[in-house]
């Protein structure tokens, strides 16, 4: 009897219920896709319309910090290289103006639930969008942003798994926004014009 409690004492240890309970860092490489955003005319002192910055793909990594069992301090740099898109509008046609780097530099906090084979998560973040047009004369800007997303962490050993996420991000560009008014001036409404992107993203997660 005193064998057999044993021996389940020692599977009990070894069980992924067990390794859930750890603290474990994740590195994760990720190939990512980005959707949306303009930089309006207003905001920029190289074109005199609004642009488009193209849909593409992107890559990233993020490095997890264990704070309890159930929560992260996660570190993420994301690159997007793409293009700037002048679009003509409806029946008209579009073409590239400039390419365009995006990169996301941010901390935040990921919070997680489930198994410690199959984790749902939120993570919430802020930090730097550098943005680096490939138009002579032009500078790189960088500006504070924010990111919300979340996803599902699916382990298949107690070191590799895979993560699926989508993000939504917002970087401040106006500096002032616009005020506008209906025709009587009645009330009056306050425009900012800047950037919004989401991504959707796949990882590979190397955890110890």
């Amino acid at each position: 009897m005193r064998r057999f409690a044993l021996a389940v004492a020692l599977a009990a240890l070894a069980s992924p219920a067990f390794a859930q309970s750890a603290y474990r860092f994740e590195l994760t490489p990720q190939a990512q896709y980005r959707f949306g955003g303009t930089l309006a005319s207003e905001n920029n002192s190289l074109f005199s319309v609004d642009l488009d910055v193209n849909d593409s793909a992107a890559y990233g990594l993020t490095f997890d910090i264990p704070l309890s069992s159930n929560l992260q301090l996660e570190l993420l740099a994301s690159r997007q290289k793409t293009e700037l898109r002048f679009d003509e509008g409806l029946f008209g046609g579009n073409f590239n103006v400039a390419d365009i780097d995006i990169t996301y530099l941010h901390a935040g906090i990921l919070v997680q639930g489930g198994s410690r084979e199959v984790s749902p998560f939120f993570v919430a973040s802020a930090g730097a969008t550098r943005l680096n047009p490939d138009v002579p004369g032009a500078d790189t800007e960088t500006r504070f942003s924010v990111s919300l997303g979340g996803g599902v962490k699916v382990f298949f050993t107690d070191n590799i798994g895979l993560r699926f996420e989508g993000r939504g991000f917002w970087t401040a560009l106006d500096q002032t926004g616009r005020r506008s008014c209906d025709s009587r001036c009645g009330w009056d409404d306050y425009d900012r014009d800047d950037l919004t992107q989401g991504m959707a993203s796949i990882g590979l997660i190397f955890s110890w």
